[in-house]
């Protein structure tokens, strides 16, 4: 066999070092990573929203957010300014049928979000999860309502948020959304084709954070309470 490095040393070495160095940046490309930030410049350049009150986010340790369900989008906007405020990342609670969605549940895995549906085994399941997290020192989001609006109003809360803290007590993070009803991904249009039409373009997107509030305090109406001030105020 010839050895080709004896006619072509320089140029064989160099074709090599090429293949390996890109075999290497591919096996340490973090996909995930560059996901995220891909949402999440997406994510700011299209709704370019306002956040308030992100000094409220402890920089470590478990915590549980929760905040109204205006649109599909409201889980990437909230992990956007947090993560741009303080370097975290949020994961967050999703429907499990959505998260099963062809090409959704790839994105969704590397956002390491959370699967849940009405049933008991599916609850048990995700709470499980969400305990796993929180004890790890995650951020979890959850939306307390269970479901996208249908009106741009918020929804009453459900008991869950009650029973995730009275097993893990971490601090509830309350925050809000708003500007969103009647974007594409909101319910407003749902079942029209007005709905791909994209509606006041220029309405400001606020996202507001407000203070945490301990575990030995939380109750569902007095949470739902402190949002709906958050969301007019």
């Amino acid at each position: 066999m010839y050895d080709f490095t004896t006619y072509f040393p320089s140029k064989f070495r160099l074709m090599t070092a090429k293949a390996t160095t890109a075999r290497f940046s591919f096996k340490f490309f973090d996909i995930g990573r560059f996901y995220r930030k891909t949402v999440h410049n997406l994510t700011r350049f299209i709704y370019r929203p306002t956040y308030i009150g992100l000094e409220n986010i402890p920089k470590t340790g478990g915590a549980i957010l929760i905040s109204n369900h205006v649109s599909y989008m409201d889980g990437p906007l909230i992990d956007a300014g947090i993560y741009a405020h303080c370097g975290r990342h949020v994961r967050y609670v999703i429907d499990e049928d959505i998260y099963h969605l062809p090409f959704v549940h790839y994105l969704m895995s590397m956002a390491r979000a959370i699967p849940i549906s009405s049933n008991r085994k599916s609850v048990e399941a995700a709470f499980d999860m969400i305990s796993e997290g929180l004890r790890a020192g995650d951020l979890i989001c959850i939306f307390p309502e269970g479901y996208l609006t249908f009106t741009g109003g918020l929804g009453r809360f459900r008991h869950g948020i009650e029973w995730i803290v009275r097993r893990d007590p971490m601090p509830v993070i309350p925050m809000s959304l708003s500007g969103l009803w009647g974007s594409i991904f909101s319910r407003k249009f749902r079942g029209s084709w007005k709905r791909l039409i994209p509606r006041n373009p220029n309405q400001p997107v606020v996202v507001k954070c407000g203070e945490p509030i301990p575990p030995e305090k939380v109750d569902v109406n007095h949470l739902q309470e402190i949002v709906l001030r958050l969301k007019y105020s």
